[in-house]
C-alpha cells in the first residue's frame, strides 16, 4: 500500500473531524460557536491608525516592550529606535519614574514629560483631554500618548538628549 501526500492530509482531516464529533455534547444540542476572539494580553489594539500592530515580546528588554507598545499606540515605527534611546536616557524605561528636582518643574514617566505640558487646566495635555493631572503621566500608556502628542507638535526638541 502506498501513501501519497493527498491521502495523508485526507486521513488527518478525517481524524480531526471524527475527534470533533466525538467530543460534542451527547444531548444532541450544541452551543453556537463563540464569535468573540480573545487576544493574548500582550497584544495591544492600536488606538490610532498605524501601519502595524507589534507583538510585545515578554522576554525582551523593558525599553523594547514599551517602544512596541508606543508603536501600537500610534508612534511611527521608524521612530522606534530613537524612542527607545530617549526612554532609556530619561527614565531607564521605568514607567513610574518621577523627577521632583527637574530645573524647569517636575518630570513624569517613561519619557519624563515636564509638568509644563500638564500642570493646570490650560496646559497643553489637559486641553487635549489626555490628562487631568500630571500624575496621570506615571501610567505607561498615557505617558507614551503624551509623548506622541508632544513629538507631533515639537519633534524631538523637548528631549534634548535625542539629538
Amino acid at each position: 500500500m502506498t501513501f501519497t501526500a493527498t491521502k495523508i492530509v485526507a486521513g488527518v482531516i478525517s481524524a480531526l473531524v471524527g475527534f470533533t464529533l466525538a467530543i460534542q455534547p451527547l444531548t444532541g444540542q450544541s452551543e453556537p460557536p463563540s464569535t468573540t476572539i480573545e487576544l493574548a494580553p500582550f497584544l495591544i489594539e492600536p488606538t490610532t491608525t498605524t501601519s502595524s500592530t507589534l507583538y510585545i515580546d515578554p522576554y525582551s528588554t523593558a525599553c523594547q516592550q514599551f517602544s512596541a507598545l508606543a508603536v501600537n499606540l500610534g508612534w511611527p515605527v521608524e521612530q522606534r529606535d530613537k524612542l527607545e534611546m530617549v526612554m532609556h536616557r530619561e527614565s531607564r524605561c521605568t514607567p513610574n519614574a518621577h523627577n521632583k528636582q527637574d530645573t524647569v518643574g517636575q518630570s513624569y514617566g517613561l519619557m519624563q514629560v515636564n509638568s509644563f505640558w500638564c500642570k493646570g487646566p490650560d496646559s497643553y495635555l489637559q486641553k487635549a483631554g489626555l490628562v487631568t493631572s500630571c500624575e496621570n503621566l506615571l501610567q505607561a500608556e498615557t505617558n507614551l500618548k503624551a509623548g506622541l502628542i508632544i513629538w507631533t507638535r515639537s519633534g524631538w526638541s523637548p528631549w534634548r538628549t535625542a539629538k
